[in-house]
C-alpha cells in the first residue's frame, strides 16, 4: 500500500471505553488512514483531538445512533470501536485490516485481540482473546467478534436504504452485521491487532446464561425480532404452525418413562440424582438408566448397591470407549429397557418435586408434542440459589420458538423425547451440544412442548465441567455450536426449497404417471373412470347437465361430516393416515399434491394443506391464481366445509381433467349470458388497472340462464392478486360458528385465442344448504346426491344405480337451485358492490391484523335459558313466513320448539332497519352485586341455538349501533363528549380484538385458563369461551342492552365523530382492557390474566408528570393503600359520578378507597362456600404476590383444616364476596386473635375493577379537565396509536 494513498477510514469511537490517549492515537491519525474522528458524546472518553467530531449520546444498540454513522461517513470504510473497556491500538492496526479488506473484498473485517487484565502490582497483564471465523449459522447475538469492527461504507448506508429499517433499541448493530452477512464476505484476520481493558471479570460459567436473566428480556425480544427477519431473508424461517403430524408410535416398550441419566466419575452425586428420580408418584410405569462411562470412582458400585434395592434402576456399562454424552445417551433409548418417553437427567441435578416425571408425561399428551424441554433453577450444592435463579427459557414460544433457537446457546432443561423419533433422529456422539443438536433437528419438524414451572435444580459446583471455561474451550463449544445452526440451517434451506417451489404442469403430469405406476389399486379405478364409471347427457334448452354413474364415491357421498364423526376417523389426508403407497408432490410452500384414489375425473388430483387445519378458501388465496394459471389443462375446484368436502376438517383443493364438466367444457355458450356488476365506475376501472388486471373482461358477473345462480370472476393470471375473489367473499353471508362463506368454486386457465390475453376464470356457487331434501328422504322419494363444485357445475355424480337412471334434468336443476342462495339473494348482494351495506363480520380483516376496511356486523349473546319469551315489535321473516308479535320457544330433544314445529335452529330476519324485538327477564351484571333482571328491546336479527340444552339467544347487528348501546349502557349518556368519544374508540378496540380472537379460533383449546396443584389453585377469567357468537352482552365483556335505553344526542355524536377509529399496537389492533377505577395506579396485564404483557397494557400513575410509585414490599403497598394520594380518579364530585356512572354503579360509593369487616365465621363460610371446600376457621390471609399497581395475583389462605395459594385477581375478589370485592388491592388487618384464631377481618382496599387499561372514572375526570379524548386515550395507552380503519 502506497505511503501517500489517501485516508480510507472515518473513526467512530461509540463505546464506553474510549481510546487510551497514548501516542498509538497520533501514530494512526498521521499515518493518513483516518479522515475523521467521532466520538459518542458524555459516555466515552475519546482521544484529545481537536478535530474529533462528537455525536449526540444516542443509546449505543440504537437504530438512531447507527443512523448518525451512516449519515457521516464519507470515506471507503468505518472503523467501530464498541467496547466498554479502553481501547489501544496495536501497531499498523487500521492499516492492516484495511489493506485486508481491500484485497479480499469483504464487508466487514475483524481481528483477534488482547485482553488487558488489571494486576495486583498495578501493571496490566495481557492475555491473548482469539476470536472464531463466522459462519451462516453464527447467528447468536453474543458472537465475539471483538469490539472494533471495520465495515464498508456503502454497505452500511444501504442498510439504511430499504423500506423496512428496523426502529431498535438495543439491536442495531446485531442488525447490522446479519445484513452484512447477507450483503457480502466476513474476513477474520487471526492476529492480535489491538488490547482492550476487561470491565467483566464474571466465569464463562456465570456469562452464558446472560440471555435469561430476566433484566436482559426487552434486549432479547428486540434480537429474536431482528434474527426472525434475517431467517425470512434467507430462506430459512419456519412458520410457527407447520408441523408435522407424530407419527402413530405402536412399539410396545416395557415402561411409560425413562430417565437417563450419563455419568462419568460422579459418586458424590449420582445417587441424589437418581433417589430423586425414585421418590416420583406417578400413575404409569418408568424406570431410570445410568450409563457409567468407565467411572474410575466407585460410581458403577454405588449404581449397583441402588439396583438392587430398587428394580427400577437399570445400568448400562459401554464397551467401547469412545463414547461422549451424546453417545452415551444414544445407547441408552436404543436398549430394550428404554420407555415411550426418554427424559433427561444430569449426574449433578435433582428433580424439584415429585409430580416431576407426570407432568412432562402429561405435556406430551397435551400439547401433541415430540419432545418436552422444562424449567430449572441454579443452585449451589447447598441448594441455595445462584444466579439468575429461576431459568424457563420463556424465549422458547409457541409462536416462534423454533427460529429463535438458532439464536440462542440453549434450549432449556430437562429435555424429553418421545422414543421412537429420538431412535429415529440420533444423538450425535459429542459430550457438548449433543442436546442442543437434538433440539434443533426435533424442532425442525415437530412440536416442542414447553413447561415453564421448576421441573430440577442445576447444582452448580466447582468440579462442574462448564463452570470456568478458557476462552479457547469457550471458543471450541461456540464453534461447534455454530458449526450444527450451520447444519440446521442449511436443512431449514432446504426443506424450505422444497415446498416452496413453483407447481409445474410437467411435473404434476409426471408425478401422476409414476404414482399410478406403483399404486394398482389407484390405477385400476382411474381405468374404471373409461371401462365401468358411466355417463349421461341431461339436457334442457339453456344448459347442459350430465349423470356419472361412479359406485366409487359412495364413501364420500354419504360422510358423516359433523364434528363428532370426523373427531372419530383418523383424517386420510394427513400424512401418517395415508397408504403406504400414495405418493406427495410438495407445491407453493404449504400444500402437496396427492393422486385421488377415487377419482370423477380423468387425472384426479387433491391438493391438501401440508398440516392439518379446518377447510378455508382463505388458506389457498394466495396461491390459488398461480396454481391454476400454471397448470391450463387442469380445472381447480373447491368444496366449502358444508359444501360437498368429504374432509371439511382439513382444508383442500382438488384439481382434474379439462373438457369434462359441461360448464367448464361449454363456458365459450356461456360468456354471453355475462351480465357485468363490478366493475361499473371509471374509477373502479382505474383501480383494477392500478392492480395490474389487464385483460378487457376483467370483472365481477352473474351467471344468467344457468340451471342455478352463480358468480363469475374473470381476469386473473399468475400472480397473487385476489382482490375480486377477496371483494365478492366480503358481501356473501357467513353463519354463525363458521370462519367463511359456504360456496362451492370452479377455476380454470381460460384462452383468450389470438386476439385476447388468456386469464383466469373462477365461477363462485354461493350455498344455502349442504345437501337437498330428496338425499334425506325415504324410500322412492330419495336421490342419494350429496353436490359439490362438480355437481355444481353440472357434472352430477351418483354413486347408486337406480338414482343414475331415473335422474332427470329438471330434478337436478331443482336440486343445485334448492341448495345455493336464490336469484334474489344474489341480486341483493351484487347491489352491495357499489354501496350497500355488508353484512358480515370480520374473518377477511383477518389478513389486514384485524382490521375490517368497511363497518361489520357483530354477534352478541344476549341469554341462555331453557325457554324464551319475546315479542316481535314489527314484522320478522322466519323459515320463509313473516311474523310478528308475541313469541315463545323452548329447548326440547336438543331442539327448538317454536309454533309446534321443532327446528335446529331459528333465524328472525328484520324486514325493516328500525325493526326492533323485545326479550323479558334478560339478566345482566351477573355475579355482581348490581345482579338483576329487566326487559331488553333490540334491533337487527335475531337467532337462536341450541348448546348443552339450552336455548342461546343471539343479536346481530352493525358495530357502530352496537356500540351506541354499550356507550350508553356502560356510562350515563349525559357524560361529556370527549368522555365519551374516549369510550367509543376504547370499546370498539375491543370489541375488534376479540372479534378477530374469535375469527382465528382462539378458544378452540390448547391453552388453559388454570394452574392447579395440591397447594396451589390459580385461575383468569378472560372473556368467556365465546364460540358461538363474538361477545355477550354482560359485564364480562361489554354491557350492551340494545336500545332499552334511549341513545342521547351526544352519545350519537360521540360514537359518529369517531367512527371506525381503533386503538393500533404494530398494526394490529390493540386488546383495549378498562376498568371502574384504578384507585391510582392502572395494572399490567399479567397481574389479571395468562401470563403475557403488552407494552400498550403497562402500569400508569393516574396523575400528569407522577411517576409509578415501586410497590414492591408489603410495607410500600400498606402506605400507598391506607393513604389517598391524589389521582384523576379519586374524586367525591356526586355531581361529575352521576353524569358518568348509570343508576345501579352510583350503588357503589367507596371505590377509591374501601374497608370490608368479616367475622370468622364470616369468612370461613364466604370461602368454604366460594371454594367449595371446608377450611375450618381461617387463620391467615397471607399476599403471595402482587402486581405493579398492589393488586394481589396471588394469595395464601392459611385455615385450620387446610392451606391453598390461590390466584388470579379475580379469583380472590370472588372468594371473599357474595358477588366480587371492588378489587384485589387490598391489605388485611386481623382483630380479636384469641389462641392463634383471628375474631375478624378488615380488608382496606383501593379501586373498583380489574385496573387494567383505562380507569373510567380518571377518564371522566380527564375530560372534565379539559382534556381531549386522544389525550385521554394516549395517557392509559401510552405505547398505542389512534388511528381511522375506515
Amino acid at each position: 500500500m502506497n505511503s501517500d494513498m489517501k485516508p480510507f477510514a472515518d473513526f467512530f469511537i461509540l463505546g464506553t471505553g474510549g481510546v487510551e490517549p497514548s501516542g498509538s492515537f497520533s501514530e494512526i491519525s498521521e499515518s493518513g488512514m483516518l479522515r475523521s474522528v467521532c466520538v459518542r458524546s458524555s459516555e466515552t472518553d475519546g482521544p484529545s483531538s481537536p478535530d474529533s467530531i462528537v455525536l449526540s449520546a444516542e443509546k449505543l444498540g440504537s437504530t438512531k445512533l447507527l443512523r448518525l454513522v451512516a449519515g457521516r461517513a464519507s470515506s471507503r470504510y468505518v472503523l467501530l470501536w464498541l467496547g466498554r473497556g479502553k481501547l489501544r491500538l496495536g501497531y499498523r492496526c487500521v492499516e492492516r485490516m484495511i489493506q485486508a479488506a481491500e484485497d479480499s473484498g469483504a464487508v466487514m473485517v475483524y481481528s483477534d485481540y488482547y485482553d488487558r487484565l488489571p494486576a495486583e502490582e498495578g501493571n496490566s497483564v495481557l492475555r491473548l482473546h482469539p476470536v472464531l471465523d463466522y459462519q451462516e449459522g453464527s447467528l447468536r447475538d453474543d458472537f465475539d467478534f471483538g469490539n472494533l469492527w471495520l465495515v464498508r461504507t456503502d454497505t452500511l448506508q444501504h442498510f439504511f436504504q430499504g423500506d423496512k429499517v428496523p426502529r431498535l433499541r438495543f439491536a442495531a448493530f446485531y442488525a447490522l452485521r446479519l445484513f452484512l452477512s447477507r450483503e457480502g464476505r466476513f474476513l477474520h484476520l487471526p492476529e492480535a491487532l489491538y488490547e482492550e481493558d476487561v470491565t467483566d471479570m464474571r466465569r464463562s460459567g456465570e456469562r452464558q446464561f446472560d440471555y435469561v436473566d430476566p433484566a436482559n428480556r426487552e434486549v432479547q425480544l428486540e434480537c429474536e425480532r431482528v434474527c426472525t427477519e434475517h431467517l425470512h431473508r434467507i430462506g430459512a424461517y419456519l412458520a410457527p404452525d407447520e408441523w408435522e403430524d407424530l407419527p402413530n408410535d405402536t412399539t410396545a416398550y416395557p415402561v411409560e418413562a425413562s430417565v437417563v441419566i450419563p455419568v462419568r466419575n460422579r459418586v458424590c452425586t449420582v445417587a441424589d440424582a437418581v433417589r430423586s428420580v425414585l421418590s416420583q408418584e406417578a400413575d404409569f410405569s418408568f424406570n431410570v438408566i445410568v450409563v457409567d462411562n468407565h467411572s474410575t470412582d466407585g460410581t458403577a458400585e454405588c449404581i449397583r448397591n441402588l439396583a438392587v434395592e430398587d428394580s427400577r434402576v437399570v445400568l448400562l456399562q459401554p464397551t467401547r470407549t469412545d463414547l461422549g454424552i451424546g453417545g452415551c445417551w444414544d445407547m441408552a433409548v436404543r436398549c430394550e429397557h428404554c420407555g415411550r418417553y426418554a427424559v433427561q437427567l444430569d449426574s449433578d441435578d435433582l428433580y424439584s418435586d415429585a409430580t416431576v416425571l407426570t407432568r412432562i408425561v402429561e405435556a406430551f399428551h397435551k400439547q401433541k408434542a415430540a419432545m418436552v424441554i422444562g424449567a430449572y433453577r441454579m443452585v449451589d450444592f447447598n441448594l441455595q440459589t445462584l444466579p439468575p435463579g429461576l431459568i424457563a427459557h420463556k424465549e422458547w414460544t409457541t409462536e416462534n420458538g423454533r427460529n429463535n433457537a438458532l439464536r440462542i446457546n440453549g434450549l432449556g432443561a430437562p429435555r424429553a423425547f418421545r422414543t421412537d423419533l429420538l431412535r429415529r433422529i440420533g444423538f450425535p456422539n459429542t459430550s457438548y451440544g449433543e442436546d442442543y443438536a437434538l433440539g434443533l433437528a426435533f424442532s425442525r419438524h415437530y412440536r416442542i412442548g414447553r413447561i415453564f414451572d421448576e421441573l430440577y435444580l442445576c447444582r452448580r459446583w466447582e468440579g462442574n465441567s462448564d463452570a470456568a471455561l478458557s476462552v479457547e474451550k469457550v471458543n471450541a463449544n461456540n464453534r461447534y455450536k455454530d458449526r450444527l445452526r450451520t447444519v440446521e440451517l442449511y436443512a431449514r434451506q432446504e426443506m424450505n426449497r422444497r415446498w416452496n417451489h413453483a407447481v409445474c404442469q410437467e411435473e404434476v403430469m409426471a408425478f401422476f404417471d409414476r404414482q399410478l405406476s406403483i399404486w394398482e389399486e389407484a390405477r385400476e379405478r382411474f381405468l374404471d373412470l373409461d371401462e365401468k364409471v358411466r355417463t349421461k347427457v341431461l339436457e334442457s334448452e339453456d344448459y347442459a347437465l350430465a349423470a356419472q354413474f361412479n359406485p366409487c364415491r359412495i364413501v364420500s357421498t354419504v360422510a358423516k361430516v359433523d364434528k363428532k364423526n370426523l373427531k372419530k376417523r383418523p383424517c386420510f389426508l394427513c400424512d401418517r393416515n395415508r397408504p403406504v403407497a400414495q405418493l406427495d408432490l410438495p407445491v407453493e410452500g404449504h400444500f402437496h399434491i396427492l393422486v385421488n384414489p377415487f377419482p370423477i375425473l380423468p387425472r384426479h388430483l387433491t391438493i391438501p394443506t401440508r398440516r392439518h387445519r379446518v377447510q378455508e378458501i382463505s388458506v389457498f388465496l394466495s396461491s390459488f391464481n398461480r396454481m391454476v394459471w400454471r397448470m391450463p389443462d387442469f380445472l381447480f375446484f373447491y368444496n366449502g366445509g358444508r359444501c360437498g368436502a368429504s374432509a371439511p376438517d382439513h382444508a383442500h383443493l382438488q384439481a382434474g381433467a379439462r373438457g369434462i364438466v359441461p360448464l367448464e367444457r361449454d363456458w365459450t355458450f356461456y360468456v354471453n349470458r355475462l351480465e357485468k356488476i363490478y366493475p361499473l365506475k371509471t374509477s373502479e376501472e382505474a383501480d383494477l388497472q392500478e392492480r395490474g388486471y389487464t385483460a378487457k373482461s376483467v370483472g365481477l358477473y352473474l351467471l344468467r340462464g344457468y340451471a342455478c345462480p352463480a358468480f363469475v370472476l374473470q381476469g386473473g393470471c399468475d400472480g397473487d392478486d385476489t382482490f375480486l375473489l377477496d371483494k365478492l367473499m366480503e358481501l356473501l353471508p357467513v353463519e354463525e360458528g363458521c370462519v367463511e362463506p359456504d360456496i362451492n368454486l370452479l377455476a380454470w386457465r381460460q384462452s383468450g385465442g389470438p386476439a385476447d390475453e388468456d386469464q383466469v376464470v373462477m365461477v363462485l356457487f354461493p350455498r344455502r344448504k349442504h345437501r337437498p331434501d330428496c338425499y334425506y328422504a325415504e324410500g322412492r322419494q330419495q336421490l342419494l346426491v350429496s353436490p359439490g363444485a362438480l355437481d355444481m357445475g353440472g357434472l352430477v355424480i351418483t354413486p347408486r344405480e337406480e338414482d343414475f337412471e331415473r335422474l332427470t334434468t329438471r330434478q337436478m336443476a331443482s336440486i343445485l337451485k334448492e341448495v345455493t342462495l336464490s336469484e334474489s339473494q344474489v341480486e341483493q348482494i351484487a347491489r352491495k358492490l357499489h354501496g350497500g351495506k355488508v353484512s358480515r363480520g370480520l374473518s377477511r380483516a383477518d389478513e389486514r391484523g384485524g382490521l375490517p376496511e368497511e363497518e361489520p356486523e357483530v354477534s352478541v349473546g344476549i341469554m341462555c335459558e331453557d325457554k324464551v319469551t319475546f315479542v316481535l315489535n314489527t314484522n320478522y321473516i322466519a323459515k320463509g313466513q313473516v311474523v310478528t308479535g308475541s313469541q315463545t320457544a323452548e329447548c326440547r330433544d336438543g331442539g327448538i320448539l317454536w309454533n309446534g314445529n321443532l327446528y335446529s335452529s331459528l333465524t328472525f330476519h328484520p324486514e325493516s332497519e328500525d325493526a326492533s324485538f323485545t326479550l323479558e327477564d334478560v339478566t345482566f351484571g351477573i355475579r355482581f352485586h348490581w345482579e338483576r333482571k329487566e326487559a331488553q328491546t333490540f334491533r337487527g336479527t335475531l337467532r337462536l341455538i341450541v348448546e348443552e340444552e339450552k336455548l342461546v339467544v343471539i343479536n346481530r347487528l352493525p358495530v357502530e349501533d352496537y356500540l351506541l348501546s354499550v356507550i350508553s349502557s356502560e356510562m350515563k349518556a349525559t357524560s361529556s363528549i370527549e368522555l365519551l368519544k374516549t369510550h367509543a374508540v376504547v370499546s370498539r378496540s375491543w370489541l375488534f380484538y376479540q372479534m378477530r380472537l374469535r375469527r382465528q379460533g382462539n378458544n378452540s383449546g390448547g391453552f388453559f385458563s388454570f394452574v392447579r396443584k395440591d397447594d396451589e389453585y390459580i385461575r383468569w377469567y378472560d372473556r368467556e369461551d365465546h364460540t358461538l357468537f363474538d361477545v355477550c352482552a354482560d359485564d364480562h365483556c361489554q354491557r350492551y342492552q340494545g336500545i332499552t335505553r334511549a341513545t342521547a344526542a351526544n352519545v350519537a355524536e360521540a360514537v359518529k365523530a369517531t367512527r371506525g377509529v381503533v386503538l393500533l399496537h404494530d398494526g394490529e389492533v390493540c386488546d383495549a382492557r378498562f376498568s371502574k377505577c384504578c384507585g391510582g395506579i392502572t395494572e399490567r396485564f399479567s397481574t389479571c390474566w395468562d401470563d403475557r404483557d403488552v407494552s400498550y397494557l403497562q402500569p400508569v400513575r393516574d396523575a400528569i408528570d407522577e411517576a409509578v410509585p415501586v410497590l414492591d414490599t408489603e410495607e410500600a403497598v400498606d402506605a400507598w393503600i391506607r393513604k389517598a394520594p391524589d389521582a384523576f380518579c379519586n374524586t367525591e364530585d356526586h355531581a361529575l359520578l352521576s353524569q358518568v356512572l348509570n343508576d345501579y354503579d352510583m350503588e357503589t360509593t367507596d371505590f377509591y378507597r374501601w374497608k370490608v369487616t368479616l367475622s370468622q365465621a364470616e369468612m370461613a363460610e364466604l370461602v368454604r362456600r366460594n371454594r367449595d371446600e371446608d377450611f375450618g376457621n381461617i387463620l391467615d390471609l397471607q399476599p403471595v404476590e402482587r402486581g405493579d399497581g398492589g393488586r394481589l395475583s396471588k394469595l395464601r389462605i392459611v385455615g385450620s383444616k387446610k392451606t391453598l395459594v390461590i390466584g388470579k385477581e379475580l379469583e380472590i375478589r370472588r372468594t371473599f364476596s357474595d358477588t366480587h370485592l371492588y378489587s384485589s388491592a387490598f391489605v388485611i388487618d386481623k382483630d380479636n386473635i384469641v389462641d392463634g384464631v383471628p375474631g375478624s377481618f378488615t380488608l382496606t382496599g383501593a379501586g373498583w375493577g380489574h385496573g387494567v387499561g383505562m380507569c373510567q372514572i380518571g377518564a371522566a375526570v380527564m375530560s372534565e379537565k379539559g382534556y381531549e379524548y386522544q389525550e385521554i386515550l394516549r395517557h392509559y395507552y401510552s405505547e398505542a396509536e389512534i388511528k381511522k380503519i375506515y
